[in-house]
């Protein structure tokens, strides 16, 4: 991201000792609690965790790579720090209490930095890319109403790994299912955002998904068969 600095103050003794200064500053920050060690994704039941964010990062791991001297450069460092702002800022919402204690971290860190590191430049911040439906759609499993017979949890891991598969035609299907058969599990963010509860989908309509998106997969099978027919004749 543009916002990210490039290495060129290499990581000696006295960078280093500046470095855990600066995350020993973090650590205490009553607004870090929740940024010290990695998402429990899991245990939190964010099935989509893993699609939306590529590169998780957090203070405690940051912590040890320095300790490990995994840094060559001071920015290296930096950087890590300020992807896990990033993540937390891209994968949720923008009024949601956990993003404006990101941004106020993003903000604390940048004063902590020019304070020990004046000679870093901070270029300015461009807005996150929006991403496309196909791949902005953010398939939760997040508390709600139980609606029908409970879907286990399992279950719900292996509908959002079906659904990294789609094409951008075919999730716009699957949003047009849902909100045909439970329009209760559909909330649109933003023009170009939205989610699918799937804790609010009953089991008629789970089903039905499963059933939709196994039969694409079929089809592409059969063509491909096909193909390798016509290719040894």
């Amino acid at each position: 991201m543009s916002h990210y600095l490039v290495p060129t103050l290499v990581m000696g003794r006295e960078e280093n000792k500046k470095m855990n200064m600066m995350l020993n500053s973090l650590f205490e920050n009553p607004n870090s609690e929740e940024f010290r060690i990695p998402v429990d994704y899991k245990g939190l039941g964010l099935v989509d965790y893993p699609m939306i964010i590529k590169n998780p990062m957090d203070l405690g791991t940051i912590r040890k790579n320095l300790k490990a001297n995994k840094y060559k450069y001071v920015e290296e460092c930096i950087n890590d720090i300020q992807l896990v702002w990033d993540n937390c800022k891209t994968y949720n919402k923008e009024d949601s209490w956990i993003y404006i204690q990101a941004d106020k971290l993003e903000k604390y860190t940048k004063k902590v930095v020019k304070n020990h590191f004046p000679m870093i430049n901070f270029p300015k911040p461009s807005k996150l890319k929006e991403s496309s439906k196909a791949e902005a759609a953010q398939f939760e499993d997040i508390g709600g109403d139980d609606i029908g017979e409970t879907i286990p949890y399992a279950e719900k891991i292996r509908l959002s790994n079906m659904v990294k598969s789609l094409t951008q035609e075919q999730l716009g299907q699957v949003v047009k299912i849902i909100q045909e058969e439970a329009p209760s599990a559909f909330k649109e963010i933003d023009r170009e955002r939205y989610q699918i509860h799937l804790d609010n989908l009953d089991r008629d309509t789970f089903q039905k998904l499963i059933d939709f998106i196994e039969g694409l997969a079929k089809i592409e099978s059969n063509e491909q068969a096909t193909k390798r027919v016509k290719y040894n004749q």
